[in-house]
């Protein structure tokens, strides 16, 4: 988050008095840092115990975003058990891209994540959102629809890259998957399946990507739907624009889905699960999700923030869940392999 003070005229202004408002201190809304609003920080720097300087630095935003950082921007909470993840606030400056390796539904995701820990063992695996899609069958009742699985200004473990910054990696990014099957098969007579777990679930051709030529051992993937990747993207530029995540002016292309030495170093921006791991196919490089990427930095210029749904709907927990269809219900965050 940036450091503000009076002067300050930025687009996380406006964000900042919304919280200031949450608090009890209420200003107008405008991206201007002027003397009423030192006035206001400075009051709840004194109530809360913290340096009263009017400088809104790590330690306020901290105790701000504990007090009211509450917002549902369009997503439907559907939380886990307190314990499933880390209660620590960190500065965030990147967002990693998943896909789930799994079925159409994001509350059962969720779910997976809740109940894969073995006796006496908590392995706090997961991501804050989790995108659904249409079904196999052609329900589009979760396509697009965004659950979260817990407040972004904490943090699980997501990524497994088994190096010495791993936890760091963990700590200071969000997660976001993408209900996908993944890398699929081909049968001898033309037909598409995944297999995992010992499933076979049978996928329509029109649910396929078929990539020019293989991609990581694979060349059919599960594509990601248009509301997919529609709502991918509005959460990427509003979550960049809470949490000053940059978004870079470069060209994506299919080479951008490699391993990638910044992403590994902790560098801030968007990343994939693929540029920190070789084993992973999460997310493949379809067209149409690079066409996304590429569009990112220009629409980031003029985005603001949609303050229309200022508080989540909690919608349940992962215990009302039918448990016969929660076994392995999506395979990319896998228990103790991202300890």
């Amino acid at each position: 988050m940036k450091t503000l003070r009076q002067g300050s005229f930025d687009p996380s202004v406006p964000f900042l008095k919304k919280l200031l408002g949450k608090a009890g201190y209420p200003v107008a809304v405008s991206p201007d840092f002027d003397g009423t609003t030192h006035y206001k920080v400075r009051q709840f720097q004194q109530v809360n115990g913290l340096s009263v300087d009017g400088i809104v630095g790590r330690n306020t935003w901290e105790k701000l975003m504990r007090t009211g950082y509450n917002f549902s921007w369009g997503t439907q909470d559907y939380l886990l058990e307190d314990d499933e993840w880390m209660h620590e606030y960190t500065e965030k400056d990147t967002i990693y891209l998943h896909h789930t390796a799994g079925l159409h539904r994001p509350d059962y995701t969720i779910g997976w994540w809740e109940n894969d820990n073995e006796p006496g063992t908590l392995y706090r695996v997961g991501t804050s959102f989790v995108i659904g899609r249409r079904s196999l069958e052609g329900n589009d009742m979760f396509d697009g629809v965004t659950y979260r699985a817990f407040n972004e200004m904490y943090w699980a473990h997501h990524l497994g890259t088994k190096l010495k910054n791993n936890q760091q990696l963990n700590r200071k990014s969000i997660g976001i998957e993408i209900c996908s099957l993944g890398p699929l098969k081909k049968d001898g007579e033309g037909r598409f399946y995944f297999q995992g777990h010992s499933k076979k679930i049978s996928v329509p051709e029109t649910e396929v990507c078929q990539l020019d030529h293989p991609w990581r051992g694979h060349r059919y993937f599960q594509k990601y739907t248009d509301k997919q990747l529609g709502e991918c993207e509005r959460l990427i530029l509003t979550l960049a624009k809470i949490f000053d995540v940059p978004i870079k002016d470069l060209t994506y292309d299919r080479s951008w889905f490699d391993v990638n030495e910044g992403a590994m170093d902790g560098e801030p921006g968007i990343w994939t699960h693929c540029n920190v791991r070789t084993d992973k196919t999460d997310c493949f490089p379809q067209p149409e999700f690079i066409a996304m990427l590429n569009g990112l930095y220009l629409k980031y210029q003029d985005f603001e923030l949609d303050y229309s749904e200022l508080e989540s709907a909690p919608m349940g927990t992962p215990k009302e869940l039918d448990k016969s269809m929660l076994e392995h219900y999506t395979a990319d965050l896998e228990r103790k392999e991202y300890q």
